[in-house]
């Protein structure tokens, strides 16, 4: 098989899969993204609470040094969140590559496979690995 010249605008081999995974990612991410500021808001609003539950009145400095904390806290974690998301997305672009690639290119091999195709192979890295052995098995079977 020619080896193909990449072009970014062909970066998704197989767009339905690779953006469904991606969706799964981005999913996961953002329900425990909210359930971890839920968390840090919570704790936030438990904190005021028990001042008040105390006998801390509503103007004291303590009130202002949570709130000075919290918000701290809220530009740490978008930061974070930020971060994390550039992260996770590139690292499921790749996951998705090697999943979406070995797919593809079976599909490639399987619609030209004839007795001169050379043998099924993929990628290092890919994932699938198991399926060269079948693939190159039944291209014997054909002869």
């Amino acid at each position: 098989m020619k080896k193909k010249i990449r072009q970014f605008k062909n970066i998704l081999i197989l767009p339905d899969l690779q953006l469904s995974l991606l969706g799964y990612f981005v999913t996961l991410f953002a329900i425990t993204t909210l359930s971890l500021y839920s968390t840090t808001y919570l704790f936030f609003h438990r904190l005021v609470q028990k001042g008040l539950s105390v006998g801390i009145p509503q103007g004291h400095i303590f009130y202002r040094f949570l709130q000075d904390q919290k918000s701290d806290l809220d530009w740490l974690f978008v930061g974070l969140a930020i971060f994390n998301l550039a992260l996770l997305l590139g690292v499921g672009f790749i996951i998705s590559h090697r999943v979406a690639g070995p797919i593809f290119k079976l599909k490639q091999y399987l619609s030209g496979i004839d007795q001169e195709t050379e043998l099924f192979a993929l990628r290092k890295k890919d994932y699938l690995k198991d399926l060269e052995p079948v693939v190159n098995s039944l291209k014997e079977k054909m002869k």
